[in-house]
């Protein structure tokens, strides 16, 4: 009896210890993590006082209401993506494996109904199909873009180049001259495969290719495409293919808009996911660049400007260097509002763009919600590192995603259900507001769509 009460105790003591250095596991990861961002900033301020001791005296980059200066832009290092270091830690990884297993229950759930209903398992991916039908399309397009970047626009430069001193008197500043230098071909055409926007003429680089690694990124990858499929097999298509037949008052649209933001959610993780980490880091492995951080803790983010720098890192990067601190400069680093207006702005008509095309028709939801909703959430709401505006953030992300997959739902359905008069303005003008609509003769608004 002794000696079982012994085992058990050292059991519990042994669990015990496993749980306490878990937690100092994870204490220390992002403690280097943090150590690895202040460390790469003390770098940028090292690289911006150099330049300023050897090019002419610059005034402090400070403004009124903040301290913080204008850095140099993005210094590479070898470093993991950050999802990668926290899957180490079982806890975070029991995060994933919730999703996974939603997703096996989705699977499940599908395979149950159509027993019930056809007495056979439907193997219907059509929508996936459909989905990526004109792939060829895209890739041949893809492939003409890469083309006329690579020997148009390198030719061009070096033809720049190799003229500068023609009209180097119209310079301003004659210590720049090594920024005008060409790169090797080889170098620049690295720089269009890589996972940056941001050219160097040496990354650092990993010495081996993992290709187990190459093969689970792009495995996670699929496996997004196909949860995405699910989520909107269950809970999109069952809501909107079916809104045509009747009218939809603005109570009934509330209705659909609150049940349209667990997919958009879902959406949102699935996409950050599936390809800031998946897709990006299957490539830079592939390529051997060794620097991985395409985005940062962005779901800790207290404020939007915060959510709007490390969600996305790689297109913040190429904003700041290239547009926010050219405005910056050009304002006579008086303002930092204009520079952040005409990023957000850029960004907004930049995602709108990709919409466009992916979806065929101009609706510029996006825009609205990412360049004028996001600006004023961005200038309004204060930066105040708690729990209480992380939260807020959250909240505020879900109705925007579901706001978007709700309207963007509802005009993929409308365009299929209203007749087409084939002209130019047919793509511009949404049909679902102009199929039907009559005025509230009623309490409630009515739209037919």
């Amino acid at each position: 009896m002794a000696h079982t009460e012994e085992t058990i105790s050292n059991n519990d003591e042994s669990q015990w210890i496993k749980q306490n250095t878990e937690k100092i596991h994870l204490k220390l990861l992002f403690e280097l993590h943090g150590f690895k961002n202040e460390i790469n900033e003390q770098f940028n301020s090292l690289k911006t006082n150099l330049d300023l001791q050897q090019k002419k005296p610059l005034e402090m980059l400070t403004m009124n209401s903040s301290s913080r200066q204008i850095t140099e832009s993005r210094i590479f290092i070898p470093r993991n993506s950050l999802l990668t270091d926290l899957f180490q830690i079982s806890h975070i990884q029991g995060l994933r494996n919730v999703l996974v297993a939603i997703l096996i229950i989705f699977i499940i759930q599908v395979t149950i109904d159509d027993i019930i209903e056809d007495g056979r398992l439907n193997l219907d991916f059509n929508l996936i199909f459909e989905s990526f039908a004109d792939l060829h399309i895209a890739l041949f397009i893809w492939l003409i873009m890469q083309l006329s970047t690579a020997i148009i626009v390198f030719m061009g430069f070096y033809y720049w180049t190799k003229n500068r001193y023609n009209y180097r008197k119209h310079l301003k500043s004659k210590s720049n001259e090594e920024k005008f230098l060409c790169p090797d071909f080889s170098q620049y055409l690295y720089f269009l495969f890589v996972p940056t926007l941001i050219y160097r003429d040496q990354y650092p680089r990993n010495k081996i290719i993992r290709w187990s690694f190459v093969l689970k990124m792009f495995g996670e990858f699929i496996i997004c495409i196909f949860y995405a499929y699910y989520i909107v097999v269950r809970f999109c298509i069952p809501t909107y293919e079916n809104l045509n037949k009747t009218k939809i008052t603005l109570s009934m649209f509330i209705s659909i808009l609150f049940n349209s933001i667990m997919p958009g959610s879902f959406f949102l993780l699935l996409s950050s996911y599936g390809f800031l980490h998946c897709w990006l880091n299957a490539f830079a492995e592939m390529l051997r660049f060794a620097d991985r951080m395409f985005y940062n803790d962005w779901w800790n983010s207290t404020s939007f400007a915060a959510y709007y720098r490390t969600s996305n890192v790689v297109v913040h990067d190429w904003l700041y260097t290239y547009v926010y601190r050219e405005i910056y400069i050009l304002m006579g680093r008086k303002s930092r509002s204009i520079p952040t207006i005409c990023v957000v702005l850029l960004s907004a008509i930049f995602h709108e763009y990709v919409m466009v095309f992916a979806l065929g028709f101009f609706y510029p939801v996006i825009f609205l919600v990412f360049g004028v909703v996001g600006l004023v959430c961005l200038f309004c709401l204060p930066r105040q590192e708690s729990v209480t505006y992380n939260i807020l953030v959250w909240i505020l992300l879900f109705i925007g995603v579901g706001l978007q997959s709700c309207l963007y739902f509802m005009e993929t359905y409308a365009r299929k259900s209203c007749p087409s008069n084939n002209t130019f303005w047919d793509k511009l003008i949404p049909r679902s507001f102009v199929c039907y609509i009559s005025l509230p003769s009623s309490k409630h608004l009515k739209i037919d769509l």
